[in-house]
């Protein structure tokens, strides 16, 4: 009875008896949500690393195609 009092006006007790203003549940999934978002992130990152890799190497295909074609004008 005192927990669903306690519930109502928005405080929770957690599994180590301490009191909470956020429900265990939305606690819980908070913390995946944390998890996911820095996954996301890594991802994110090496998704960058990748692509900067690519356009490296396009810009060196160009300046090599480039080259080429001075070499046949010139």
């Amino acid at each position: 009875m005192a927990k669903d009092i306690l519930g109502e006006a928005g405080l929770h007790f957690d599994e180590l008896n301490k009191l909470r203003v956020l429900d265990p549940e939305v606690t819980q999934q908070t913390i995946e949500l944390k998890e996911e978002c820095k996954d996301f992130v890594d991802k994110i990152g090496q998704f960058q690393k990748i692509v900067g890799g690519l356009i490296e190497l396009v810009d060196q295909l160009a300046k090599e195609a480039e080259n080429e074609k001075m070499k046949v004008s010139g």
